[in-house]
């Protein structure tokens, strides 16, 4: 009868709109109401398309673009004895004992912009202690723009949580520390060489710890350890330039282990992209006391299909919590490891069969 059919109309329109509402609030709505999961789509990074979340990062890149650096420095360089924030530091350094393991992502000079939700996603959900990113190739700062973006806007309301994201370029002094913040990073590596004299890299910590940022300190020997500490890093990273082997620059670190205090978060520089090599040395430096490893040049074109292969392999193999000690078993690569029975071919710069892992 017409009576119930505008029952039934009435009774239709009151449950679509009681989807809107739950929709409004939990970001979730059946799948026959497909344009309001659309529309709540913000909230669930997976049914968001990709064109619509590089406008959001892009976006992201031009407010921070916005933000005055000029008050950042002058607030860095009025502030009083600025306590150190600790949220990379306890990342590094776990109660727990067990290692950690940063990831840089480093874009060379012939690779163009790109997509990196992707990538920024498998470093999440690897649990990795922070992402370092390589701002001196042109558009590297809108890289780490990206970064900040996927983590904090999708890694929001997932565990373990977004990941901290380390700038890492060329620092000119407290200007540099200000655009770092006002990118929306959470730390800056420093490294000592370019501040021997003690007075400015203390300014320059000082100035991160001001703006709520933490300095990861890069030190090459002795000496350096100490200036650091002295200007008051609370995290040093052992790193070499350096063309020599990479896994002598590894042994080179071990043997600064001692001279870096209990109290300091200590990290050691490890090239990746090795083909193998660098999942030894990780083993040494972190079984011999070191609190994490970075592995640099890690990731340099997420285009490459491989890259994310390589970041979910090299991660399972790292990033253990079953033990505070690192066990490296001697893995064939095409037989067991990485790629085992999938038809994978190799990452570029893996290597062969015999490769030891």
């Amino acid at each position: 009868s017409l009576s119930t059919m505008v029952w039934r109309s009435g009774w239709a329109v009151s449950m679509v709109a009681l989807a809107v509402m739950v929709a409004d609030v939990t970001a979730f709505a059946p799948s026959s109401l497909m344009p309001l999961r659309q529309l709540n789509s913000q909230k669930l990074a997976l049914g968001t398309p990709p064109a619509v979340r590089s406008s959001r990062a892009a976006f992201g890149v031009q407010m921070a673009a916005a933000v005055d650096v000029e008050k950042l420095i002058e607030k860095a360089k009025s502030a009083k004895n600025p306590k150190a924030p600790k949220r990379i530091y306890k990342a590094v350094k776990k109660k727990s004992g067990a290692h950690s393991i940063l990831l840089e992502f480093s874009r060379d000079e012939e690779v163009p912009e790109h997509k990196l939700d992707e990538i920024s996603l498998n470093f999440r959900r690897g649990n990795v202690a922070a992402i370092v990113v390589d701002t001196t190739p042109e558009g590297g700062e809108e890289d780490l723009a990206k970064f900040v973006h996927e983590q904090q806007f999708w890694g929001a309301n997932e565990f373990p949580g977004p990941c901290p994201v380390i700038w890492r370029g060329n620092v000119k002094g407290l200007e540099t520390v200000a655009k770092a913040s006002a990118a929306g990073a959470q730390g800056i590596t420093i490294p000592v060489s370019d501040f021997e004299d003690g007075e400015s890299l203390t300014e320059l910590v000082r100035g991160c710890h001001a703006l709520g940022m933490e300095a990861v300190v890069e030190v090459n020997d002795a000496a350096q350890i100490t200036t650091a500490v002295d200007a008051g890093a609370t995290t040093v990273c052992v790193r070499f330039e350096s063309n020599v082997g990479a896994s002598f620059l590894s042994y080179a670190a071990k043997a600064l282990l001692p001279d870096i205090p209990d109290k300091i978060a200590s990290l050691a520089a490890v090239k990746g992209r090795q083909g193998g090599p660098e999942l030894e040395q990780t083993g040494v430096l972190v079984n011999e006391g070191f609190n994490g490893v970075l592995l640099t040049d890690f990731v340099g074109d997420c285009r490459d299909s491989s890259s994310i292969r390589y970041t979910k392999y090299i991660l399972y193999m790292l990033a253990s919590k079953r033990s505070k000690n690192l066990q490296i078993n001697e893995l064939k690569a095409g037989s067991y490891g990485y790629g085992a029975g999938a038809g994978f071919t190799h990452p570029s710069g893996w290597g062969g069969e015999g490769t030891h892992l």
